[in-house]
């Protein structure tokens, strides 16, 4: 087996994306995260990664990425996976960024769309394709995309259909995607094509993942705030017991997260963070919202009424 076989049949089961942390002068809280990757390793996970809208990389620089890839690898070793991702700039900003993340010791990176592709709707996947054979032909990490809809397609088409991930299969180190195109016929389709070549991630929606988790190299996103709950999912799911992750998905809907309308969702996370005792301050960079201290208030006595979805907040 290659090592990118390997790291291609260790991406597998629970990934969890990771939050960038902020200070009160909105510099990175590197402490607070390797607290939370720390949590992480003890509790369980396997996989970490940094996501475009999860960890807000339109809001910090390519040095940045490379400080937090440093502080996860620094902190977990070999503890668990940590995937990074490029930052959708120039072809040379994500050959650099890539090449850093190997000197840092992590398994894997995610090539993420850059800019330029989404300014051009026609050519998007196309364009994509070969931004990603550039940044492989100067690197030799193991390499995943993010499989986005094609902007403005109705229905959504995905910019990576099979015949591209075809193309993309050519490159010994190309070894999976994100799958965010939501599709469950897209995403059957190149598991039979590509069954045992590439790993796939999904967006957390368990309801689809029933139909594949018994499928090779299948991940979802789960347990960003309970590891515990999702490996429980995956559990259930292993034996086949479909009944039982449906009552928990509908556990989950039935006990809605009572938010003020005007604070964005991802502001919310950091105060989530901030109330589990991980982050500094419940701060993000604007043009993201950040909370008031009623509302960072509100949020963490929520957080206490919903132990089936956050840990017992003792801060």
């Amino acid at each position: 087996m290659t090592p990118y076989e390997d790291i291609c049949h260790r991406i597998t089961r629970q990934v969890v994306p990771l939050p960038i942390l902020f200070l009160q002068d909105y510099s990175i809280d590197h402490a607070g995260l390797a607290k939370y990757v720390t949590w992480h390793a003890e509790n369980g996970t396997q996989i970490l990664c940094l996501t475009f809208t999860y960890s807000q990389l339109d809001f910090v620089t390519a040095e940045e990425i490379e400080a937090n890839t440093h502080t996860v690898q620094q902190t977990v070793g070999n503890d668990l996976l940590f995937i990074p991702c490029t930052r959708g700039g120039s072809i040379r900003e994500a050959i650099d960024l890539v090449q850093k993340f190997e000197k840092a010791g992590a398994p894997a990176a995610f090539v993420h769309l850059p800019e330029h592709c989404l300014q051009n709707s026609f050519q998007a996947g196309e364009l994509y394709l070969k931004y990603i054979q550039d940044v492989a032909q100067q690197t030799e990490l193991p390499l995943l995309a993010v499989a986005l809809p094609v902007p403005g397609s109705t229905p959504l088409v995905s910019m990576l259909p099979a015949s591209r991930i075809e193309e993309l299969c050519e490159l010994e180190q190309f070894i999976g995607i994100k799958d965010d195109i939501y599709i469950l016929e897209n995403r059957m389709e190149l598991i039979r094509k590509f069954d045992d070549r590439l790993c796939i991630i999904g967006g957390g929606l368990f309801n689809q993942y029933i139909h594949f988790h018994h499928c090779p190299n299948q991940s979802e996103f789960v347990g960003i705030y309970n590891p515990q709950r999702g490996q429980r999912m995956l559990q259930l799911l292993d034996e086949n017991n479909y009944l039982d992750v449906l009552k928990m998905m509908e556990e989950e809907n039935a006990q809605p997260f009572p938010l003020a309308q005007d604070l964005h969702w991802m502001a919310r996370n950091q105060v989530i963070f901030y109330g589990m005792g991980f982050a500094e301050t419940y701060l993000m960079r604007s043009p993201i919202a950040s909370a008031t201290e009623q509302q960072a208030e509100a949020i963490i006595e929520s957080m206490r009424q919903l132990p089936t979805h956050f840990e017992r907040v003792t801060r």
